[in-house]
């Protein structure tokens, strides 16, 4: 279900225009019978960035406001954190992570092609970095969400599997934010990570 969002989509309206005029200028510099290098790359910048927010605005549009399945795993998350963990390390470290929006539209994308590789650079439009989205899909993996990496034709692509969660990596969620926590002293921190067993 698209976004109901008016706003999302007059911004893609109001960008696509901008774009559509700095490509016809990218396209009226390469077709000049004189070339200057400096004018094409000036260019070519202007056109990048222009077609890049445009890309974005379009595929946030045609993404639904929230994602239940997201949310449910991450419930599902919280449920079995608390069930293993409550009781034997303080709540605020049974908290799921990795739960921004970016995160969010990632999955959702994901789920739209699921058993299907997805193309990392189409995952790139929404977070607009590479490194960027490299890293958010290393968070979602660390939660257990069935998300594998790989190379098809030469390019990363990630698929989004099963709905099954690899429970294995459950431990790991808590360790993390005790290890990241530095109001802990250096023995209550390994305190902690050893109650995890």
């Amino acid at each position: 279900m698209p976004r109901k969002s008016d706003h999302s989509q007059q911004s893609w309206r109001s960008l696509k225009s901008e774009t559509l005029y700095a490509v016809e200028q990218l396209r009226n510099q390469l077709a000049a019978p004189k070339e200057s290098v400096q004018d094409i790359v000036d260019t070519y910048l202007v056109a990048k960035r222009a077609l890049a927010e445009s890309m974005q605005a379009l595929l946030r549009e045609s993404l639904p406001e929230s994602c239940p399945t997201f949310h449910d795993l991450r419930e599902q998350l919280g449920r079995e954190l608390s069930r293993r963990y409550g009781g034997l390390i303080p709540e605020k470290y049974l908290k799921v992570p990795y739960g921004s929006r970016v995160h969010e539209e990632l999955f959702t994308i994901l789920l739209n092609h699921q058993g299907t590789p997805v193309p990392a650079m189409m995952l790139r439009i929404i977070s607009a970095d590479s490194v960027h989205t490299e890293r958010r899909m290393r968070e979602l993996r660390e939660l257990g969400l069935d998300i594998v990496a790989a190379k098809s034709q030469g390019i990363d692509v990630y698929t989004l599997q099963s709905l099954e969660i690899d429970l294995s990596l459950l431990p790991s969620i808590p360790k993390n934010l005790i290890s990241q926590d530095k109001g802990l002293r250096k023995e209550e921190r390994e305190a902690l990570i050893y109650r995890l067993g």
